[in-house]
């Protein structure tokens, strides 16, 4: 699949170090979402100081109206506060965000944008089509771009070669990043993720998410989250959400997308994947907004 480059990429990232409790959180946190028997403890026992620190952090922000009531101090308290959407918004990224920290060339706020949209949308649309786990559609769509983080932190030369091949041939950053590595960013960010044990039924998506019908495995969530990427890169989170209506009217064109993409919705399919949609988004949105301008606000006074 991947050529004559295969040893010199693995070899890069067999070297990347990352939060030593991250594999195993990603698979707890599948865990969790899918057993309705398990609990803000179970979870809590799979978390590293950093995590546990920012969890606790965003329970007591404004945004969970905590602030000037009470200060929550246990990190089970605080998971069942913060909800486990919310959280896996926050732990699933904490490993590729720290890559980035400090930099000013990567936009950190836009690519956090983007992956909770998709993660959002993929396991929206795949609630609406059977054959698909819907929490691994949305792990998987949460983390889809982590191997664009990768290349730019780690392959900064092959970064800087795939720049000049856009601005040089006008390229897509897709169609550049496959003439230097012979893959692209979806296939890197997997083989990293499967090198930490993160299981198949959530690699396999992201590996092929922009190519789907080269999966062998899990085919359904490569195509679904191809799709959730594509409409996230048109639903934009900075809008005002404030009408179901309005919302409708201006994505509509998302579900041709859906039909270019593989997946086929009826009518009430549709109407569900856009009620679902406007309802996931626009709680995410005010999650997203408050809770990092809070702590953009912290950082920047200090």
């Amino acid at each position: 699949m991947m050529g004559m480059d295969t040893e010199y990429i693995l070899g890069k990232l067999g070297k990347i170090e990352v939060l030593p409790t991250f594999p195993g959180i990603v698979g707890e946190v599948i865990n969790v979402i899918e057993d309705p028997m398990s609990s803000a403890a179970d979870l809590a026992k799979s978390m590293d100081p950093s995590m546990v620190g920012e969890v606790l952090r965003v329970a007591n922000t404004a945004y969970f109206g905590t602030r000037n009531f009470r200060n929550i101090t246990s990190i089970e308290h605080a998971i069942a506060i913060v909800g486990f959407q919310h959280l896996s918004h926050i732990i699933l990224h904490m490993p590729f965000i720290t890559m980035i920290k400090g930099d000013s060339v990567f936009n950190r706020e836009e690519f956090i944008r983007h992956s909770i949209t998709c993660g959002v949308l993929s396991k929206t649309i795949s609630t609406c089509v059977r054959g698909t786990n819907a929490n691994e559609v949305y792990i998987g769509g949460l983390m889809h771009d982590i191997g664009a983080i990768v290349i730019y932190r780690y392959f900064r030369e092959e970064w800087e070669h795939i720049n000049a091949l856009i601005m040089e041939q006008n390229i897509s950053r897709l169609d550049a990043e496959r003439e230097v590595f012979s893959v692209d960013h979806g296939v890197i960010g997997a083989l990293l993720l499967q090198m930490w044990n993160i299981p198949k039924s959530v690699t396999g998506g992201i590996m092929f998410h922009h190519n789907p019908e080269a999966a062998e495995e899990y085919r359904e969530h490569a195509m679904i989250i191809s799709m959730g990427n594509t409409c996230a890169k048109k639903i934009d989170l900075r809008d005002n959400f404030s009408s179901f209506d309005e919302f409708l009217y201006k994505y509509r064109d998302c579900i041709q997308i859906a039909e270019d993409q593989w997946v086929s919705l009826t009518p009430s399919e549709e109407l569900r994947f856009f009620e679902q949609a406007f309802a996931q988004l626009k709680n995410v949105k005010g999650f997203f907004e408050e809770v990092l301008e809070e702590k953009d606000d912290k950082s920047s006074c200090c």
